[in-house]
């Protein structure tokens, strides 16, 4: 999707926020049953259908830039056992936005669910949908990050309050290891910059505006090789130059220089073939 910070984009966004208010779309929800007991099965199946909406009808933030932010997810159930009243299940999870260049695993992800239970939206954090919370912010965070230079900052503590409200709740479970995923990202500034110089380009090529462009590539590398001084493989670093090593080196080949072709295979050896067809042709 190209991002477009223009005064043209800006106006049609606020002429149709009133009427287009969606910032989590195109949710797809799969649960893997077959380690599940036969009631089990069809209650799962049933909550994969409650998910999608959860999230599509709902306003999490205030969306002046009109973002929209389609989501997979994977839930893979282990074990099920009864405590009380309630069913705990154990389960893996991987949740991604539609690139992937945002993902994030749960190798234990342990939550309440009943036969019949309504998921739905409350002050209260509950196992699931507190989780669900928490990765909606998260996810519209880091895609404001790509809008304005660390703009999902606020929206990133929306998070944090979430889960350290779920590290004093009823079931504490995963919550101390979504606060240090968290943290790791905030403490990742050059990561988050880079995305956003790398969204400029992208931007700034849309409009046409390409004597702009080798600016905006400079910053990105500038702020990627920043963050491999500190850490040469940063993994949310690496995940971003993975999905987009292709579209980066085409901007380059067009737009860019030959000392920018050095730096970003320097930078990036991991997608030295791709960079090697697509800069050295």
């Amino acid at each position: 999707m190209v991002k477009s910070f223009g005064i043209l984009s800006a106006f049609v966004v606020v002429f149709f926020i009133s009427i287009a208010s969606a910032q989590i779309v195109d949710v797809t929800v799969e649960i893997s049953i077959d380690r599940m007991p036969e009631t089990e099965r069809n209650d799962l199946k049933k909550l994969e259908q409650l998910i999608p909406p959860y999230f599509e009808n709902y306003e999490w933030i205030e969306n002046t830039l009109g973002i929209e932010v389609p989501l997979k997810i994977s839930i893979f159930p282990q074990s099920v056992n009864a405590s009380g009243f309630e069913r705990i299940f154990t389960a893996q999870m991987f949740i991604s936005n539609a690139a992937g260049d945002q993902r994030f695993f749960e190798k234990n992800f342990n939550f309440v669910y009943n036969t019949n239970s309504p998921l739905i939206h409350a002050d209260m954090i509950h196992s699931l949908s507190g989780t669900f919370d928490f990765y909606a912010y998260l996810f519209l965070a880091g895609e404001l990050d790509t809008y304005e230079p660390l703009g999902g900052s606020s929206v990133y503590e929306r998070a944090r309050d979430i889960a350290t409200r779920g590290q004093i709740s009823e079931r504490p479970a995963g919550w101390k290891q979504r606060i240090q995923d968290l943290d790791e990202i905030l403490r990742l500034r050059d990561y988050r910059m880079a995305k956003y110089y790398y969204w400029s380009a992208v931007d700034l090529l849309y409009q046409k505006k390409n004597k702009a462009v080798p600016g905006a590539i400079d910053n990105m590398l500038e702020h990627i090789a920043k963050m491999f001084e500190q850490n040469a493989r940063e993994r949310y670093t690496h995940i971003f130059l993975d999905v987009h090593a292709r579209d980066i080196a085409e901007i380059i080949r067009d737009l860019g220089t030959p000392k920018q072709s050095d730096k970003i295979m320097a930078l990036d050896p991991d997608n030295e073939e791709i960079y090697i067809n697509i800069l050295q042709k």
